[in-house]
């Protein structure tokens, strides 16, 4: 059992040598993008035809799911690649957080005004290029901004600093800010062309790990009424699920930076946009300013790590744990 061979990717071996070309030439290995996409989509990547879509869904779905049972044990190495971590290049959130934040699903950031979000999410944007064997992807990232112009003057106050204590030669992020694609959706109509079109094609062209969506609740406050209630609803299904997509089918990380609102029946403070947007989300984190000197970080839910917070406080150097 143990020396079985497990992989996201076909094994183009079991393919004659027409469709392997094919295969090696458009870059479509991974499992998860097979299944996932249309035909449609499969076709404008290579000279694939019905019968070459069929036979690699059907290898796609095969080398997913296993017809043998597999141990407990082996579950670890087989979901490895799958589960893997960012760091923020800060051990008490990282501990706090099983590692850092998860490359699966997606992972939402609340909090009141000022306590961090930006300052964590910039932090992220450098992480995700961080060699894999110092927490990071190797890999770009693409920030989404709603609400405000990109902070570019912050971006670069942080680079010079990092990594922390030199984990790493710093020449290997003297590019970094290239590799963080920006770009100011006003509109959900605008959010919508981006995630489903524009950001498709990046993503053919850079290796992108991260993407940031600041935020996700200034497009949906402002742009309906209450008679509209119902098409909010329709349209945060419609980005939750091309967001799920986007991180199943490339492996990436997904951080949706979230308002917060005031509960009137539990005196607490909740994410903002209601049952619709919670039920997308898979992990949840929140920031809050706890008192004038402090904040405090919490992991409000997640499918693999126990709740739990630290203290926190926003240096020049970025966020650190208390």
């Amino acid at each position: 059992m143990g020396s079985r061979n497990r992989t996201d990717e076909i094994d183009v071996s079991q393919l004659d040598e027409r469709l392997e070309r094919e295969v090696e030439k458009a870059g479509v290995k991974n499992c998860c993008k097979i299944l996932l996409s249309d035909p449609s989509e499969l076709r404008k990547l290579g000279n694939f035809t019905e019968d070459d879509i069929e036979l690699l869904k059907r290898l796609a779905s095969s080398t997913v799911l296993h017809s043998e049972f597999v141990t407990a044990n082996e579950t670890t190495s087989v979901y490895a690649a799958r589960w893997k971590r960012i760091s923020l290049d800060c051990p008490v959130i990282n501990t706090l957080l099983g590692g850092g934040i998860p490359s699966r699903g997606i992972t939402e950031l609340y909090g009141s005004s000022g306590a961090g979000k930006t300052q964590i999410c910039l932090q992220l944007a450098i992480t995700v290029q961080y060699p894999e064997e110092h927490g990071g992807l190797a890999s770009g990232c693409v920030y989404i901004c709603t609400e405000d112009r990109f902070p570019t003057k912050r971006l670069q106050q942080l680079l010079p600093l990092f990594p922390r204590n030199r984990i790493f030669d710093p020449k290997k992020l003297e590019k970094a800010a290239d590799r963080i694609f920006v770009d100011h959706i006003p509109d959900v109509e605008s959010l919508n062309e981006c995630l489903s079109k524009r950001l498709p094609v990046l993503l053919r062209n850079h290796k992108i790990g991260l993407i940031i969506l600041d935020s996700i609740a200034a497009l949906f406050r402002s742009d309906y009424t209450n008679r509209q209630m119902v098409q909010r609803a329709k349209d945060l299904r419609t980005v939750g699920s091309l967001l799920h997509k986007l991180s199943s089918t490339n492996n990436m990380a997904v951080v949706c930076v979230n308002q917060v609102t005031d509960s009137l029946d539990t005196n607490q403070t909740l994410p903002a946009l209601g049952l619709v947007w919670a039920n997308m989300v898979t992990t949840k984190l929140q920031v809050k300013i706890a008192n004038p000197n402090g904040r405090q970080f919490l992991v409000v839910s997640s499918p693999d790590v126990p709740t739990g917070s630290c203290g926190y406080q926003i240096t020049q150097g970025g966020i650190e744990g208390l």
